[in-house]
């Protein structure tokens, strides 16, 4: 049985659900396109707001790796302050004719998402990854 009614859910006035990948991606939404973006581990600048970029109409996407791991991540057009590594891949890439390779932050080494090329590029980081300045 479903705990809520149909015109709760779709009622304007109904809260949005916090869920982890909602959470984290509030925490790095911004109306100022100058905001920067840095790793949660070290604070190394990564990008910026402005940076922002769709892919198949959306901004950000959820994705299950071939280990099960879920990774909810934002669309970049840059990031400067990524490191991209690794030869690039084909193999299991969410992003049909699209290859990949690893991003990592510059200073830490953390794993901040990847860096995929073909009709364009672009890069996908996890937003509980990144975080504004404090």
């Amino acid at each position: 049985m479903n705990p809520s009614p149909r015109w709760l859910k779709d009622s304007p006035a109904a809260p949005a659900r916090a869920t982890p990948a909602r959470q984290a991606e509030d925490a790095t939404e911004s109306r100022d396109p100058e905001k920067p973006l840095c790793c949660a581990r070290c604070g190394h600048f990564i990008t910026r707001e402005r940076d922002r970029t769709t892919v198949n109409g959306r901004a950000t996407h959820t994705r299950v790796n071939p280990s099960g791991f879920v990774f909810h991540f934002g669309c970049f057009a840059r990031a400067e302050g990524a490191l991209i590594v690794g030869p690039p891949t084909a193999e299991a890439s969410w992003f049909p004719g699209f290859v990949w390779r690893y991003a990592m932050c510059a200073e830490c080494k953390t794993h901040l998402g990847w860096s995929f090329h073909g009709e364009s590029d672009f890069l996908g980081l996890v937003l509980d990854r990144l975080t504004t300045p404090s």
